[in-house]
């Protein structure tokens, strides 16, 4: 144990998950300081003084940093415990300005390492305060000492410059063997250096050296149907390693988003929440911080968290970083063509430094979003000779939202699918190969749990209209679901069922041996559906909110029962109409359409089964009426985030 004083807490969920059923993690790995800091480890600290004369006051922190409020990080005295912007990374910190000096009690096992980051912010609060106090010493001298049977140890001491005018911060990384010994031990956390200093302590954790690990990597690339991959049956060879990959696997033939655009639908991947439980439907709304997290979970359960991505509607200001320990945005976000490339070199590096610890990394990219640009010799890998376009920004060339319906000639539809499609391609080979190649070498391949999945799809004028976000057919709903679990189990199974997205979180815990019967979440654990004891299709739920994004798309909501499944419609508003240039396409109130026999949604039988109809709208009446309302949180979008908007096609 590394903890003493605080063993029954610590000890409560080893002893749980050396209980579970299925698959329990092997025992305890990682300890985080931040989470057993209470208001006794704190021997100074300025902001003791600070907090007794005027409260929590937000000048005496980093501008861009807030309250940590993960599952499991504890009381949070004097604030101290923070999520700090750095550059383009959310992460975890001890806010420690000099004198400061946090002092944890502690019993280490052999082989233990203690990883940390030293830091100083530069931002208009740090310089008003150094400049009201006239303080000329700069920067931070942070040291770790071990104290045993009064015998006091330095392990580490290293000065950090305050950061030059032109620089935003210092940051330093470092990993230490820690001196084993039987006695209690007296860990110290030191800084010091010029009085208002923004010093700060990374995620100090302390781990054992061992390599019988259980990982899990969570892979959504935005904007994938599932219907342009091998596995899926398409006739184009677009997607060779995630093909491998899914044979190792068991396949998903039937997954639901629970929404056709980013934002909504990567909260419900990561909450197993519908929106109408989690409501966050539009760009000016964020995470409820009750919503508890699957990284908050796994946290908790004493896994390393860090995600890559993207950025946009998937950017830490949306509430995405709750749980995790890094939320990095932005990695090859939309404005590089090269995005998966970019994205698996970073991963690469990060592997080769987190090799040691049980990690839950998700990542994500937008390399298939819309624009359909990427390198060569992909961007032409499909195109005809003579092809109009290598390139193509999409929305651009319809006109933004209004043009939304313009009907295009079929050479040019024909050529705008073969860009998509070399986009895919290019994230096959440059992250998903390059990504399996990796584990292998690192042998973390066969203890790793591998899902591979999308947000959700993308049109190209099956139903009338471009892109996603304003229809609920299955071109914009039906994703991949492709789980690879530690050894290969169930490899090469094909499981026809209909499933949802919000089933990837229960399944994930119970696989990790994590009780989640107390959560209040939608979905449910795959686990019934992949060992042939549920043999029925799920339902699913999904739905869109009026004029998300200023689209003037009214809303709609879907939800199936068995291959039956069911769109309501809201109907436009003539205001709306005049919005677009190009009629959207007549739809009636309600379509039903039958999925086994009419898979691309063709044929409305709504009239012929109204019973259906109306058990269906019954049920979705109920979930709607009994939902409760939750407290919703607005994003604080800064010009960055904007322009990665503008660059996605979403705002103009």
């Amino acid at each position: 144990m590394f903890m003493k004083k605080k063993a029954l807490i610590f000890l409560f969920p080893l002893f749980f998950l050396s209980n579970c059923a299925k698959s329990p993690l092997s025992e305890f790995k990682l300890y985080r300081l931040i989470d057993n800091l209470d208001k006794e480890n704190i021997i100074h600290s300025p902001l003791i003084q600070i907090s007794k004369e005027s409260g929590e006051s937000n000048r005496y922190f980093p501008l861009k940093s807030h309250q940590i409020l993960d599952l499991g990080s504890g009381d949070n005295p004097f604030g101290i415990k923070r999520k700090l912007k750095l550059g383009g990374a959310e992460i975890n910190v001890l806010f420690s300005p000099p004198k400061s000096k946090f002092t944890f009690s502690l019993n280490i096992p052999e082989n233990s390492l203690l990883e940390f980051g030293i830091g100083n912010v530069r931002d208009e609060n740090s310089e008003e305060l150094i400049k009201s106090t006239g303080n000329k010493e700069r920067g931070a001298t942070f040291l770790i000492s071990f104290e045993t049977k009064g015998r006091k140890k330095t392990i580490f001491q290293k000065h950090l410059p305050f950061p030059d005018k032109d620089e935003k911060h210092s940051f330093s990384r470092h990993c230490i063997d820690v001196p084993y010994t039987q006695e209690e031990v007296e860990l110290s956390l030191v800084t010091e250096g010029g009085e208002h200093n923004f010093s700060f302590w990374y995620n100090p954790v302390l781990y054992r050296k061992e390599r019988s690990l259980r990982n899990i990597i969570l892979i959504s690339i935005d904007t994938l149907r599932a219907d342009h991959l091998g596995c899926y049956g398409y006739n184009r060879d677009t997607s060779p390693n995630i093909d491998s990959l899914a044979s190792d696997s068991a396949l998903f033939l039937n997954t639901y988003a629970s929404s056709p655009w980013t934002l909504p639908s990567h909260v419900s991947l990561l909450t197993s929440l519908h929106g109408v439980h989690h409501q966050v439907y539009y760009d000016r709304e964020k995470m409820d911080p009750a919503v508890l997290t699957l990284a908050d979970i796994l946290r908790q359960n004493h896994l390393f968290c860090s995600s890559f991505t993207g950025g946009g509607f998937v950017s830490s200001v949306y509430g995405f970083s709750k749980g995790f320990d890094t939320y990095r945005d932005g990695v090859g976000g939309v404005f590089q063509q090269d995005s998966a490339e970019l994205l698996f070199r970073v991963v690469s590096e990060w592997l080769d430094r987190e090799k040691n610890k049980n990690f839950f990394l998700f990542l994500h990219t937008y390399q298939t979003h819309n624009p359909y640009a990427c390198p060569y010799p992909y961007k032409t890998m499909f195109t005809k000779e003579g092809a109009k376009w290598r390139h193509i920004d999409l929305v651009s060339y319809l006109g933004g939202k209004p043009g939304l319906f313009k009907r295009l000639p079929e050479e040019e539809r024909q050529n705008i699918i073969d860009l998509y499609d070399g986009e895919i391609r290019y994230t096959d080979e440059k992250l998903i190969g390059p990504l399996i190649g990796k584990l292998k070498e690192m042998e973390l391949y066969d203890q790793t749990m591998i899902i591979f999945t999308s947000d959700h799809g993308e049109e190209f004028y099956d139903h009338k209209g471009w892109g996603h976000g304003h229809s609920l057919y299955d071109e914009s709903l039906k994703v991949p679901l492709v789980i690879k679990f530690p050894g290969s189990k169930f490899k090469g199974k094909e499981i026809g069922n209909i499933v949802s997205l919000v089933d990837v979180m229960p399944t994930i815990l119970e696989e990790m041996g994590i009780d989640f019967s107390d959560l209040n979440i939608d979905g449910r654990s795959l686990f019934p559906v992949i060992e042939g004891k549920e043999k029925g299709d799920r339902k699913f739920l999904a739905d869109i909110g009026s004029n998300i994004l200023n689209s003037r798309i009214p809303r709609k909501i879907s939800m199936n029962m068995g291959k039956d499944k069911l769109i309501l419609n809201k109907k436009f508003s003539m205001k709306d109409l005049d919005f677009f240039l190009y009629a959207p396409p007549a739809l009636k109130p309600i379509e039903l359409y039958d999925l086994k026999q009419d898979s691309i949604e063709r044929k409305n039988i709504a009239d012929k089964k109204s019973v259906l109809v109306n058990q269906i709208i019954q049920q979705i009446n109920e979930i709607y009426s009994k939902a409760k309302k939750r407290k919703i949180s607005r994003p604080e979008i800064d010009e960055e985030l904007l322009e990665q908007l503008k660059a996605l096609g979403y705002i103009r």
